[in-house]
């Protein structure tokens, strides 16, 4: 059960592995791009292209408990999917249902466990494959590992890197779940979980009055989409990657040629932006054909 492009390479390590996936359940097709045409999920192109079953219920009702239950499946692999899984599902198949989270759970619960770990600074993130329990990512941890943010990754850089572990770590703890030999299973403590919320548009717009270091967070924690946002003459832009430089002014204020924007203790230096329909560009790149004032203020 999945259905972003973020669970594709969970689903390529099982057929890599040979394990037999009877089915996929994804979401239904959205309306995606200017176009609005609709769209199938990157899961169910996996799964058709390799010729595995495919279901996309808009919900998990009592059609979709008798689906799942004619399988007879021996595993349950949820990996964001983005529907609620009820509990006469849970209980059908003989090995449960697993979830994989990428944080080091309790920490980061719920739909943005990068962003947030990026946005907060952590030092440290990680995979935890866990028993699914009817509450939101709360089951016990059959099994984690952790790894190190660098300082400078964004978004998909920091995925690609818990995929690649999360994957292993998926084929690897398998085996010994089906033949019962899980050691060190845990049970989480609530009153450590913290939360990441859904992205919204407002989340991203970048507010100068914060410091250097909590923006230059804030736009790799979204890059390179959906992209932390600001407004110049009523234009959006995107601020794809930044440094973090010493030149001081007013918050929001564009301070330099260099495009420099002050921030309350020193100012952002955009490397790549992106303007309204256009590509991404390097700055050196975007400001040949881009009017700016030193002194304009920004997100008025």
């Amino acid at each position: 059960m999945g259905t972003p492009s973020v669970a594709e390479v969970y689903l390529e390590s099982l057929l890599e592995f040979k394990y037999n996936v009877i089915s996929v359940f994804t979401q239904p097709p959205r309306k995606k791009n200017r176009g609005m045409q609709l769209d199938v999920s990157a899961i169910e192109k996996l799964a058709k292209k390799n010729n595995i079953k495919v279901h996309s219920p808009d919900k998990l009702d009592d059609n979709s408990f008798h689906l799942i239950e004619s399988y007879k499946p021996d595993l349950i692999i949820v990996m964001a999917y983005g529907l609620i899984i009820p509990k006469n599902i849970l209980n059908i198949p003989t090995f449960g249902c697993i979830n994989i989270h990428l944080s080091l759970l309790p920490r980061w619960r719920g739909a943005s466990p990068i962003e947030y770990a990026l946005i907060n600074d952590d030092n440290e993130t990680g995979v935890s494959i866990i028993k699914l329990i009817e509450k939101l990512d709360a089951g016990p941890i059959i099994d984690s590992i952790k790894t190190q943010i660098n300082e400078n990754s964004n978004k998909d850089e920091l995925m690609e890197k818990l995929n690649k572990i999360g994957s292993k770590l998926l084929v690897d703890t398998l085996p010994d779940l089906f033949l019962r030999k899980l050691k060190n299973i845990k049970n989480q403590n609530d009153n450590e979980a913290t939360y990441s919320h859904k992205i919204n548009t407002t989340m991203r717009k970048i507010n100068f009055n914060n410091s250097s270091k909590n923006i230059f967070n804030q736009i790799r924690a979204f890059a390179k989409k959906p992209g932390a946002w600001f407004v110049y003459k009523k234009e959006r832009i995107k601020i794809i990657q930044s440094l973090k430089t010493k030149t001081k002014g007013r918050p929001g204020v564009i301070l330099n040629e260099k495009f420099a924007i002050g921030c309350n203790d020193g100012s952002i230096t955009p490397v790549y932006l992106q303007r309204e329909g256009k590509k991404i560009m390097h700055i050196d790149e975007l400001l040949r054909g881009f009017r700016f004032k030193i002194g304009d203020k920004l997100n008025e």
